[in-house]
């Protein structure tokens, strides 16, 4: 397990165990909307898959029907409004975005990326001073995505002042996956850091802006992470992941070293 693999655990497949319901997803046409909504509507256990379904095909006025589910299928209608791309879903996403679930979050951020405009940048801009950091980090990363001028500052201040250690490192990872060339001072620092969860995090940005010349400090930070760490199993599991992040940063950047050096 890496850092990259805990993103890639929030990204929702809601088809993985029902190859019927994913050949539904893959042929489904509008004209079939009507008998899905009805479906969606009756006491099925489907519901979830059925609504990110009706999200890929249906007209844009399905974004209201889809919206009604939100309190019961919050991670489904969050998929589903990025399916459809209206902005009538917009309030709904940016309040799922505030949701307790970590993947709802993610799912409702993704989404509202790819509705975009200014009426989603509005709104998001006003989840930024939220009480919970993370989800004021989830919108600054958003914001960076979009390209609005709000989402790197907070990203940076954040991975510095934050209060919580998983805020800092949440920050961290998005300002390497917005591959901000002015947080690189910010993640080699981090890989001194005193927390293991920051040094990781430090080294899974590197993978997106680090150099051949920055590997002998991240090998180092490993290094002494392994001294960090005790014999107890939640320090076993912390070390297999910054383990396992390394050697994905390592790889990641000397094959983009290898790319650069193929177009010389």
């Amino acid at each position: 397990m890496s850092v990259n693999d805990t993103f890639a655990e929030l990204e929702p497949d809601f088809f993985c165990e029902n190859g019927v319901l994913r050949a539904l997803q893959s042929l489904a046409t509008f004209s079939y909307a009507k008998e899905i909504s009805e479906l969606v509507e009756s006491d099925t256990a489907y519901r979830p898959q059925l609504l990110v379904i009706l999200g890929k095909i249906g007209h844009p006025r399905y974004a209201y029907f889809i919206s009604k589910f939100a309190d019961r299928e919050p991670l489904a209608v969050a998929q589903a409004l990025g399916e459809i791309k209206q902005p009538s879903g917009i309030p709904v996403l940016s309040r799922l975005l505030e949701s307790a679930n970590e993947s709802v979050r993610w799912t409702a951020s993704q989404s509202l990326i790819l509705i975009k405009g200014d009426v989603v940048v509005g709104s998001v801009k006003l989840r930024l001073r939220h009480p919970n950091q993370d989800v004021s980090t989830l919108a600054a990363r958003t914001l960076g995505v979009l390209g609005v001028a709000d989402g790197l500052p907070s990203l940076r201040n954040l991975s510095q002042k934050a209060q919580g250690l998983r805020t800092r490192s949440l920050a961290i990872a998005y300002l390497g996956q917005l591959k901000d060339l002015k947080s690189k001072t910010i993640f080699l620092a981090g890989l001194q850091d005193k927390s293991l969860k920051v040094r990781t995090y430090s080294i899974y940005a590197l993978g997106f802006v680090g150099k051949t010349s920055d590997i002998p400090m991240i090998e180092a930070s490993l290094v002494e992470s392994k001294r960090m760490t005790s014999s107890i199993s939640a320090d076993r599991e912390a070390l297999e992941l910054v383990d396992e992040t390394t050697r994905e940063t390592l790889e990641q950047i000397r094959r983009k070293s290898g790319q650069e050096d193929g177009r010389r």
